[in-house]
């Protein structure tokens, strides 16, 4: 798929609309990724376990690739203690959706992010 004009008027260019699909974890992850001449810029992504919505993920700034996000299956960003849970890059929201949200319960959740997110001792 061919997406046309994306970019600003006097910037226009054709930019390919792919996605890149792998397993991790025994979660399909689906990323849907713009794949201009000079870089590849990941714009969301979605994690499924047993064909059931984990969560899905996107980058706030794409042109930096930083400040990513993570929604959870109930259609709300995810926090702890009340404040937004920001993956440092794509690998690490990836991580957060197939390792901590795929826990048996939310207590067990709730403690695995706790853990992934303590400062090091």
């Amino acid at each position: 798929m061919t997406a046309h004009n994306l970019l600003t008027a006097h910037n226009a260019t054709d930019i390919e609309i792919v996605t890149r699909s792998f397993t991790e974890n025994g979660c399909e992850v689906t990323a849907i990724v713009a794949d201009p001449a000079d870089a590849q810029q990941t714009l969301y992504g979605v994690v499924t376990r047993d064909g059931v919505l984990v969560g899905s993920y996107y980058c706030a700034d794409r042109i930096r690739q930083s400040d990513w996000r993570i929604v959870t299956a109930l259609g709300r960003p995810l926090t702890l203690d009340g404040q937004p849970v920001n993956p440092v890059s794509e690998g690490a929201a990836v991580y957060v959706l197939t390792t901590i949200l795929t826990a048996r319960d939310s207590y067990e959740a709730e403690q695995r992010l706790r853990d992934a997110t303590r400062p090091p001792q």
